[in-house]
């Protein structure tokens, strides 16, 4: 369910993704080969980040960070699901390894402003 094991749990998942991959983290892989519908909607969850947290600060209910959180691990998991990055040529694999990262990344921090230390393994 939506708990904060399943989150927590992501973001685990997340990180072994990293640990696991033939590519590293390229801060300049084309993300222009992200075309895949899952791949179109995180990105558009990742960019509404700010404006999350600007809400959040701006209501002081900290119950809009988890419910992003919540969307965007569902997102997550659906996309791992179907645009995997071990096995994938170099520049697909870079692009998927680089959104993920970034979603890792929120998970963590969004982790860390209510609370709760992110977790590298499960």
């Amino acid at each position: 369910g939506d708990t904060g094991p399943y989150i927590q749990y992501a973001h685990a998942r997340l990180c072994s993704i990293e640990r696991r991959a033939s590519v590293g983290i390229n801060l300049e892989a084309d993300i222009s080969l992200l075309t895949e519908e899952h791949a179109r909607e995180l990105i558009n969850l990742i960019a509404r980040y700010p404006e999350i947290l600007a809400g959040a600060l701006q209501s002081l209910e900290p119950c809009n960070i988890v419910q992003y959180i919540l969307k965007l691990t569902h997102a997550t998991s659906a996309a791992l699901e179907n645009m995997r990055v071990v096995g994938q040529p170099d520049n697909i694999a870079e692009a998927r390894l680089l959104m993920y990262h970034s979603v890792r990344i929120i998970i963590g921090n969004a982790l860390t402003l209510i609370g709760l230390t992110p977790i590298e393994r499960m």
